[in-house]
């Protein structure tokens, strides 16, 4: 997902809106599947559910972030030079999010690796991508990296429920949230020059993508 830019106060109302409504949709995702977890106790819900938690946190870091900045420039000025704050809120965002595509995969295939194994692996590569994300200061190798593990994850999403008998709703489920993240990671990069009323109309697309989902795992945990 973009890492966080630096303050701009033209771009700033619409990005933190823009972050806030993912922020409440993804913790929407995972307060709505609590029921059906508590009843069923499956673990791919589980794991789906902490995927959208991750993924809402990992907005939650860039959400901060950008109230900080607005809230108390003084402080970003005198005490941490600005020039420190986008590596350290990358850090957490690389972290977050790719934690969020991991237990999205994991999410299909837990039945075949122990979580043990698995979870640990994830946190592995998560904090190697966060530490990319602070040392080089490259939002697109961050990028280039969760959409290789994003192409991966509709992969074995696909794969593993061809012959599941709501196969055709969760693989529309999936590519939608590949739609969401491809569109995060390819127009709405704050590094990735597009005139301001592309990045939002991109950004309303986006938008409309996470409201899907949601309303199709609404649909699905009745």
């Amino acid at each position: 997902m973009p890492m966080t830019p630096f303050f701009n106060p033209t771009g700033f109302l619409t990005e933190g809106i823009y972050t806030l409504v993912i922020l409440v949709f993804c913790l929407l995702v995972y307060f709505k599947t609590k029921e059906i977890y508590d009843l069923t106790k499956h673990n791919g819900i589980k794991y789906f559910r902490y995927a959208f938690l991750f993924f809402g946190l990992a907005y939650a870091s860039r959400l901060i972030l950008y109230i900080m900045m607005i809230s108390n420039r003084i402080f970003f000025d005198e005490f941490m030079p600005r020039r420190a704050t986008m590596p350290l809120s990358n850090l957490f965002v690389a972290y977050f999010s790719t934690l969020a595509i991991l237990y999205m995969t994991y999410s299909s295939i837990w039945k075949k690796i122990e979580s043990e194994h698995f979870l640990t692996f994830s946190n592995i590569v998560a904090m190697i991508v966060a530490a990319m994300a602070f040392i080089f200061r490259s939002p697109f190798l961050v990028s280039l990296i969760q959409l290789l593990l994003l192409i991966v994850t509709v992969i074995v999403g696909v794969k593993t429920y061809s012959n599941h008998k709501k196969k055709t709703k969760i693989r529309a489920l999936y590519f939608l949230i590949a739609g969401f993240w491809l569109i995060n990671l390819l127009f709405l990069e704050p590094g990735r020059f597009l005139p301001f009323e592309f990045k939002v109309g991109f950004q309303i697309i986006s938008l409309f993508v996470f409201i899907a989902i949601y309303y199709k795992i609404s649909k699905w945990v009745k």
